[in-house]
């Protein structure tokens, strides 16, 4: 178990087998513990970094069940699960996806192959980004930060092995083993840009500039406060990035106090009204109080001061 990816990611079985999960968690942070339960079967483990444990239980119900982690470890800690599959060996099973790509016709199997391979290839335009961030800012300097780029060029070291797979079955004319192969490069992709962007978010708070204690003070009332719920700090998300925030407005910083302490005063405002109608949502009232909103326009410049870290 290492953020964010359970290795194996599939495990089948016969139903009646007694079944023993050996689990090591590969966390090199010291604090970084993991969970794991199967659905259904009542087992829970708890791992500390460096810490294998065993689980043992009786596979007595058909079916496929997650097995996930139970620690929340990343921004894809949802990603860190895995399928236990439980088989009838009296049974024939046949894949969905592979009944669905039966009755496509050739051009449709085409078009969903050119789809997923679009996606794999703007998926990997991201991850050629972060690692452009990472050298540019010397990670191998930084042990933290270079165990994580270890991890995810890991994930994506096993991507070539696939990518010949896919190729090969498109020569041979074979879409459905194709797109099978390209999804399972997706799924190398997914878990890399993961760890890569944390690698990032880690490289980015050892050379930025330090905080000031307000600063500080700051990030953790926006973290605490529930903004990080629609804003990411150098990201679209649910909400606007809210990187060079303070250089939108005239008198900038009483404006983010007013509309902080009161969003609803600012819901007509022409600026407001077209990010509520971009994101189909509007600021809440966080009930944040007059100290807590200073602290956090401190934060907002440290952020601007990075802007090109972000």
């Amino acid at each position: 178990m290492v953020r964010s990816h359970i290795n194996p990611e599939r495990v089948t079985v016969n139903k009646g087998d007694i079944v023993t999960f050996y689990l090591t968690n590969l966390e090199r942070a010291e604090d970084e513990t993991h969970g794991f339960t199967v659905d259904h079967f009542n087992i829970h483990g708890s791992l500390e970094p460096g810490e294998t444990i065993e689980l043992k239980f009786k596979a007595d119900i058909e079916g496929v069940f997650p097995y996930y982690c139970t620690e929340f470890c990343s921004a894809l800690h949802l990603e860190m699960m895995g399928y236990l599959m439980v088989k009838d060996p009296n049974k024939k099973y046949v894949s969905a996806q592979k009944l669905k790509m039966k009755t496509m016709s050739k051009a449709q199997l085409k078009a969903e192959y050119d789809k997923t391979v679009a996606v794999n290839a703007a998926t990997d335009a991201v991850i050629q980004s972060v690692v452009k961030f990472l050298k540019a800012n010397h990670f191998e300097k930084h042990p933290v930060v270079k165990g994580l780029v270890t991890d995810a060029l890991d994930q994506y070291g096993k991507i070539p092995e696939q990518k010949k797979l896919s190729d090969k079955a498109v020569k041979e004319g074979d879409l459905e083993k194709a797109i099978l192969f390209e999804n399972m490069i997706w799924q190398y992709m997914v878990k890399t840009a993961d760890v890569g962007i944390r690698a990032k978010d880690a490289l980015v708070r050892l050379v930025a500039t330090k905080q000031s204690t307000a600063a500080q003070r700051g990030e953790r009332a926006f973290g605490e406060g529930g903004c990080g719920g629609c804003h990411v700090i150098g990201k679209v998300s649910s909400g606007p990035d809210l990187t060079g925030v303070l250089q939108r407005h005239e008198n900038a910083e009483k404006w983010v106090k007013d509309f902080v302490m009161d969003p609803a005063s600012k819901y007509k405002d022409p600026y407001v009204k077209s990010m509520i109608d971009y994101f189909n949502l509007r600021m809440p009232n966080q009930h944040m109080n007059a100290e807590e909103v200073k602290d956090i326009i401190e934060y907002l410049k440290w952020v601007d001061d990075n802007a090109n870290l972000f």
